[in-house]
């Protein structure tokens, strides 16, 4: 377990036993749904993993979120000396929900007289740790039930804070533009983000494909 930091598992095929299996899925899942936090572009990403690879008969629901809490908890451990923190969030249904995020970039996040009101308005921490612990428990109370989405999130997924604001006022209703946020601010320069990380985005996963084992992309975002 673990062997996925220095060697590229982008070919599953390769792999004979269940837990080999999932831990190909786990790298890739983590490149495709997290490349942009890996190579620091992005502060953070929410995403799930789907545990279930094969017939649930051969591999019941406790085993398999069994080994997928050891996987998450051992890629956690090594990517947190690599600057980059994996926070499992619960289970929804078969996908274990993950929080993503580089506390470096959620630090350079939180400034600005922008920010600090809107964290202010929301009941949100200013400092990085703190901050997204918080964000963590919301968003763990989403997952069980408790609560409506916390769209404040959006701030530590990389949305402009105004973008933010404009969707939680209104519920997308009023956006200008919409790509992979909805836009209420600046739409040229929200529509030239969402050009530059799609291009960044694909970029990642051709690395990923060629060869680059995940400790390679980690170490693209401490350069």
């Amino acid at each position: 377990m673990g062997q996925g930091m220095d060697v590229c598992l982008a070919d599953g095929a390769e792999c004979s036993s269940t837990r080999e299996r999932l831990e190909a899925r786990f790298v890739r899942c983590l490149v495709c749904q997290a490349g942009l936090v890996l190579s620091g572009s992005k502060p953070a990403a929410v995403f799930g993993f789907r545990t279930q690879i094969e017939d649930p008969a051969t591999a019941p629901s406790w085993m398999r979120r069994l080994h997928a809490r050891r996987l998450i908890a051992c890629y956690a451990h090594i990517s947190r000396k690599l600057g980059v923190r994996i926070d499992f969030l619960g289970w929804r249904e078969e996908r274990a929900m993950l929080l993503v995020w580089r506390p470096r970039c959620v630090r350079d996040l939180l400034s600005g007289t922008a920010v600090q009101e809107f964290l202010a308005r929301n009941l949100l921490p200013a400092r990085e740790h703190a901050f997204m612990r918080e964000l963590g428990r919301r968003l763990r109370a989403y997952y069980s039930g408790r609560c409506l989405f916390p769209h404040e999130v959006g701030l530590a997924l990389g949305y402009p804070v105004e973008d933010v604001s404009g969707f939680m006022t209104d519920g997308g209703r009023g956006a200008r533009a919409c790509g992979r946020w909805k836009v209420y601010g600046n739409v040229d320069e929200a529509l030239r983000r969402f050009k530059e990380l799609e291009r960044e985005e694909l970029r990642i996963k051709r690395l990923y494909s060629e060869g680059t084992p995940l400790r390679g992309l980690l170490r693209m975002g401490t350069a």
